[in-house]
């Protein structure tokens, strides 16, 4: 076993003049450690002063064997007779404190202070050869086991690999200790072997054979569970911090009161009354500034990563931890990834200015925006679909209705005056009520609840909860239109609204049309992030008036585009092509088919609505072979970066780029897939006013805001471009925040240190 911990340094210039070496304790060899001693003056041939550091009860064996003049000499002789060398020696207490001599009378002893110095730099470089601090890569962060989100998390099982390294960060600890000890509590087992050498290191000085126990609490999770027994002499041992969340908590169990609480690692200003041995806040001073900060924590619904869906969040598994970046595969969606529900829906309706964007529905005041709208008033006219509310009705409407209930969606009230026209051609006459539920006549037999456009069912849930006193009654519930994530989310929702404890057994949903989309599974959608990108060129080019102009003819279009006068938008909802026109589909899209577009399409949401479908059945269905070409997980599936050549068309780019999801668009780790992408940009830049450049600006934008991530050694064409910033208005600002945000000169940026830091 290895008893020495060698590492060099200095207190007070730049040169490494100390050769300084820990010795755990054992038998010690006085021939091995000359051998160490010579090895180590081979990488550093200029030091002068050697300390040597062991705890006080290995002071007899060192005295006797070490610090003796032929000792002395045979050592300098080894490493060179004519080096000047002073040999430093420093014994620490069971509480701490040094006990310091020089072994030459007329050399000056170091200081306190300094000797506090050295020992810092101990666990400094322990720190960073051992790889303390795991950053995580740059499409994935951590959930950390108390539910907190970083990118940076804290091993500190990965100092503990060294037995000598282990007693050296024990005997460190001796300083932050109650003077006796009868129990340690560590918060995960990762630790164990730090606990379990400094229960040997506190038997060695009080010359005892009695051990005492130590034990895990297992973290956050076991804090409120386990059966905590303590006293005046039990040690709590929490292995690292960043949010000061353990330690609050562990003070505020009554069984702890009197136990001492003392935190290895603190990353945080912490309050001067709490024991820590390594706070990063007087590290990042000392030492490395870069390395010892950013350990921010964010709860789940503030996490800025999850927010802007950079990354994808990585749960920490207790003491057990898989560091490497998730390995990615990708895919390139085809003509069949387009089912024959959406391929209907698409015949049907696609000239009706149906599928819009930013409207909630209602009123336009419900924030955030919602990010699809379907407009069930504008096909309530159309043949197809009265056919299918007929069918419907025919087949499910309850004969034993007295009351009819719509909603106050888009299209519901239309829906319900139908369906009331339909069933009186039956002969039934039915009440018909708004979703205020103001009923003139209560009703006796039964309710039916219908709803224009079902998004997350919040508003029929709130109707089938103020109908709990018609509980007695059957409820059937219709939908004009469904949007749902899942066939799992729908099927849920659905059971949600059909338990019923009475007599009528379970109620009743039916469905008229259904689409399937990433129903708010945008944090933060694309144009809310384009809605930033334009504030920001605002305050850059506030005192350009053509450029100005352009800005704010796209900010009020985006601002008001959910007010209940515009309902949303379904032309221009993309930025337009470097000259200024709008994207249009040309003839023959893979999605649709045959005879739906023989001529060129103008209706932007519609395509966006088909694409969005086509990428969401990616991520939530199965193919033949049972994979989820999409589906999210550990391995990254992204989308292939070829899918932009194939769909070479601006329109079709716009709509992949806007409701992809950022993981399935992080190329930065990938050189083959950044350099399709980057290729594709650079023949952009060059040939801005073809055909083939119509999408550049909603590219650009999409790596403005990061949607849309590449290696820049990759984006050669940004500094060398044809556009214009009088005729390209809009892409030339894009392409110049581009260039300052992604090739911005990061050297600057402080490395961690590879030489021995000054203090």
């Amino acid at each position: 076993m290895k008893n020495f911990y060698f590492y060099q340094t200095d207190i007070i210039s730049e040169k490494t003049n100390f050769m300084v070496c820990f010795y755990s304790g054992g038998t010690f060899c006085l021939e091995t450690f000359y051998n160490e001693v010579e090895n180590q003056f081979k990488t550093c041939i200029f030091t002068r002063d050697i300390v040597f550091i062991t705890p006080e009860f290995n002071k007899n064996d060192i005295s006797e064997k070490l610090l003796q003049t032929e000792s002395q000499s045979i050592m300098k002789d080894r490493i060179n007779s004519l080096q000047e060398l002073n040999f430093h020696a420093c014994f620490i207490k069971r509480n701490g404190e040094f006990e310091l001599s020089v072994f030459n009378n007329d050399r000056e002893k170091l200081t306190n202070t300094e000797m506090s110095k050295l020992i810092e730099f101990g666990l400094y470089n322990i720190i960073t050869s051992r790889h303390l601090i795991i950053e995580a890569h740059s499409n994935i962060h951590f959930i950390k086991p108390s539910g907190k989100h970083t990118s940076k998390f804290i091993d500190v099982k990965n100092l503990l690999e060294s037995s000598v390294e282990i007693t050296f960060m024990a005997t460190c600890l001796l300083k932050l200790l109650p003077e006796k000890i009868n129990k340690i509590y560590v918060d995960t087992s990762g630790i164990y072997s730090l606990a379990y050498e400094l229960g040997n290191i506190i038997r060695a000085f009080d010359r005892s054979s009695e051990i005492f126990s130590i034990d895990s609490f297992g973290s956050y999770g076991g804090i409120d569970e386990y059966d905590f027994s303590s006293d005046a002499n039990t040690l709590v041992l929490i292995s690292a911090s960043t949010s000061n969340n353990m330690f609050e908590k562990l003070k505020k169990n009554l069984s702890l009161e009197q136990a001492s609480v003392v935190s290895v690692i603190m990353t945080q200003v912490s309050d001067n009354k709490q024991k820590v041995l390594i706070k990063f806040q007087k590290y990042k001073d000392k030492f490395c500034k870069d390395y010892f900060q950013h350990f921010e924590s964010y709860n789940e619904n503030e996490c800025p990563m999850c927010l802007e869906e950079h990354s994808i969040p990585i749960a920490l598994n207790k003491s057990r931890f898989v560091f490497d970046a998730p390995r990615s595969e990708t895919y390139l969606p085809l003509a069949i990834d387009s089912d024959k529900n959406l391929r209907t829906l698409i015949h049907r309706y696609k000239d009706l200015d149906t599928f819009r964007c930013l409207f909630d529905g209602i009123d336009g005041t419900k924030k955030p925006t919602p990010e699809y709208f379907i407009d069930v008033s504008k096909i309530i006219g159309q043949e197809k679909f009265q056919e299918l509310v007929k069918n419907n009705l025919h087949r499910y409407f309850p004969l034993n209705t007295d009351c009819m209930i719509h909603c106050n969606d888009e299209g519901a009230k239309e829906l319900a005056e139908l369906i009331q026209k339909n069933v009186s051609e039956l002969g039934l006459e039915i009440n018909l009520y708004d979703s205020e539920i103001n009923l003139k006549k209560e009703p006796k037999k039964g309710i039916v609840v219908i709803a224009g456009s079902l998004e997350s069912g919040k508003a029929l849930l709130n109707i089938s909860r103020a109908l709990r006193k018609f509980n007695e009654l059957p409820i059937t519930y219709i939908v004009g239109f469904a949007k749902y994530n899942s066939e799992s989310e729908l099927k849920k929702l659905q059971m949600d609204l059909k338990f019923s404890e009475g007599p009528c057994g379970h109620h009743q949903v039916h469905v008229i049309e259904k689409i399937l989309l990433p129903i708010n599974e945008h944090k933060k959608h694309s144009w809310d992030k384009e809605l930033e990108i334009l504030n920001i060129l605002a305050a850059k080019y506030e005192d350009n008036d053509k450029l100005k102009e352009t800005i704010e003819k796209r900010n009020k279009q985006l601002r008001q585009a959910s007010s209940i006068e515009n309902k949303g938008l379904g032309e221009d909802l993309f930025l337009p092509s470097p000259l200024g026109d709008s994207l249009i589909l040309g003839k023959t899209f893979a999605f649709w088919d045959k005879g739906d577009n023989d001529e060129e399409f103008y209706h932007q949401s519609t395509v966006y609505f088909t694409v969005s479908s086509v990428l969401q059945q990616l991520r939530t269905k199965a193919k033949k072979d049972g994979a989820i070409p999409l589906k999210t997980g550990y391995i990254i599936r992204q989308l292939d970066p070829l899918l932009f050549d194939r769909f070479n068309e601006g329109i079709i780019q716009a709509s992949v780029l806007r409701t992809a999801k950022s993981r399935e668009l992080d190329y930065s780790a990938d050189d083959a897939n950044s350099k399709v992408i980057g290729s594709l940009i650079e023949r952009m830049l060059k040939f801005p006013e073809t055909k083939e450049a119509e999408g550049l600006s909603e590219i650009l934008l999409a790596l403005c805001t990061k949607k849309l991530q590449i290696k820049k050694d990759y984006l050669l064409g940004l500094d060398d471009n044809n556009l214009g910033k009088e005729k390209h208005t809009m892409t030339w600002m894009l392409v110049e925040y581009a260039k300052e945000l992604i090739l911005k000169d990061t050297s600057g940026k402080d490395d961690l240190q590879a030489e021995p830091v000054v203090f």
